[in-house]
């Protein structure tokens, strides 16, 4: 047999091994994750907040593993590679510069839980909920429905706020009451009333407050501040609005709206002659 037919056989079986290696190293990542998703959903004392980053790290991981069997199956004299490679690194590393900084950001975004799938938060003036966090870059879905893509060395780098750090949060509406109005009975009345609105949460820890804003052209201001449940966080602001104002209405608080009085210090004689003849 030829020698060089010898040779592309052998290059082919090689290239034939390699892609099974492939093959295998994605199944084994694939079976991986199932055997890890399904021992925490048994167990139901683990919460994975990186279901779809969990299959990233296991791709990643499985692929390295495969690319070295691979590299040590294809050249059988690593010496020559490894210092072809080391030449070479050095013009790759500053070709891949930007995505390694953000490969090493994302593997840091997981490890100290910087953000979970699914939570709402705000980065970088942008908020909505997280709907993927892979090792390069952050996936946010905003409130308008955008997809926003985030390099994970931005949102390394960025200011996070987590409007969801526990499962109750503080919410607000604000209320003006006439000048005439018995402020004492006014603060009364808004305190029973948001107490009695049933989607506002009240404990030891999480109390209304009724807080003074200003003094208003028409009306006195004041800010009501109370708790609510995640899952009732937008709707009690409606539900507090709408018992503030039947409490006003059964006790005859009046609530004002933009009124100007006008004063005339002196009218002209004209004005008042014109008006007599008409």
């Amino acid at each position: 047999m030829p020698e060089w037919l010898q040779t592309t056989i052998n290059y082919l079986i090689r290239i034939g091994i390699s892609l099974a290696i492939l093959f295998i190293a994605r199944y084994l990542a694939k079976f991986m994750y199932k055997i890890i998703i399904t021992t925490a959903e048994k167990s139901g004392r683990v919460t994975l907040q990186y279901r779809k980053s969990l299959m990233t790290i296991l791709n990643i991981a499985m692929y390295t593993l495969g690319g070295f069997i691979i590299i040590s199956v294809i050249f059988t004299n690593l010496s020559a590679f490894l210092a072809g490679l080391g030449i070479s690194g050095i013009i790759v590393a500053f070709a891949v510069q930007e995505p390694l900084g953000n490969l090493i950001c994302g593997f840091l975004i997981m490890l100290n839980h910087l953000v979970v799938d699914g939570e709402a938060v705000e980065i970088n003036g942008i908020s909505g909920s997280v709907e993927e966090i892979n090792v390069n870059h952050v996936v946010i879905r905003t409130w308008d429905g955008r997809r926003v893509h985030l390099p994970s060395r931005e949102v390394w780098s960025s200011k996070i706020i987590h409007y969801w750090p526990t499962t109750i949060r503080r919410n607000e509406v604000k209320v003006g009451v006439s000048y005439s109005s018995d402020l004492n009975k006014v603060i009364n009345i808004i305190d029973e009333a948001v107490r009695s609105a049933e989607l506002v949460h009240i404990d030891d820890d999480h109390q209304p407050m009724i807080l003074f804003d200003g003094y208003a052209d028409s009306s006195i201001n004041f800010i009501v501040r109370f708790w609510a449940k995640q899952e009732n966080f937008l709707a009690s602001s409606m539900d507090v609005a709408k018992s503030i104002k039947q409490k006003f209405e059964e006790n005859k608080v009046e609530i004002p709206f933009n009124q100007l009085d006008l004063h005339i210090k002196e009218v002209p004689t004209e004005i008042t002659q014109n008006k007599e003849k008409i």
